[in-house]
């Protein structure tokens, strides 16, 4: 099994991006006791890694510094972190943001700087995290310049990863970042498979993982069939 999870923000709010931090230590507590590694993406895809977890958060929400960084080390757990540069010091209302989007304070450079000492890879999700299916070549370049450029100005490593904003792509972006990223993710529901587009990979959105009994069989069954019934409803949806 070889799968990427995907968080937002590491809180207790209810809101439909945040994910308990009880539960959060109990999943990576699982996954520590468990014959699965957890590693860092060069690692998960690498191909002659059989079985491993990435743990990644999206946006750049200010629980992952104070919430999810003191677990990971606690662990000696690597993460990636796809930052939206646009926000940093101030809240996840970037344009385009839905009104009624609960609003989460996002990280500063400092607490950055701080993750990416502690053992977060701070990955490329845009400077605005536009919908990339309305910008043309150079919209793309410019989100993606003014992000990566700015990351590895403040922490001299430049990203090597990609995550979608919302995990919306089309041909277009997909061939763009293709030429960029090492490896690009969407928000399709699913394990990752030796014949995917590293242009498009898959996540298992956390969400879906908030049950404690989940958390102690990543590979059964059981979760397999779980996700994969969550996936097909997304997909009836069109929200996958």
């Amino acid at each position: 099994m070889k799968a990427v999870i995907t968080f937002h923000s590491i809180d207790d709010s209810g809101s439909v991006i945040s994910f308990p931090r009880g539960a959060f230590r109990s999943l990576i507590d699982a996954v520590a006791k468990s014959d699965i590694q957890c590693c860092d993406l060069d690692l998960l895809l690498d191909p002659g890694t059989d079985s491993g977890v990435a743990i990644t958060f999206d946006d750049g929400m200010e629980s992952v510094y104070s919430n999810a960084l003191p677990i990971l080390q606690e662990y000696a757990m690597k993460a990636h972190l796809f930052l939206t540069t646009g926000v940093i010091g101030k809240t996840n209302h970037w344009p385009g943001n839905p009104a009624l989007a609960p609003e989460f304070k996002m990280l500063d450079w400092s607490q950055i700087e701080a993750c990416h000492a502690g053992g977060l890879f701070i990955e490329s999700h845009t400077h605005l995290h536009p919908d990339l299916r309305n910008l043309d070549r150079d919209g793309y370049s410019r989100e993606c310049e003014s992000s990566d450029d700015m990351i590895a100005q403040k922490l001299g490593r430049r990203p090597r990863y990609f995550a979608y904003p919302y995990g919306f792509n089309d041909e277009n972006t997909r061939n763009f970042m293709r030429n960029r990223y090492r490896a690009s993710f969407t928000t399709e529901l699913r394990y990752l498979k030796a014949e995917d587009d590293y242009a498009a990979l898959p996540r298992l959105d956390s969400f879906y993982l908030k049950p404690a009994f989940l958390h102690r069989g990543l590979n059964s069954p059981v979760t397999r069939s779980y996700l994969s019934f969550r996936s097909l409803l997304r997909r009836l949806r069109g929200t996958q």
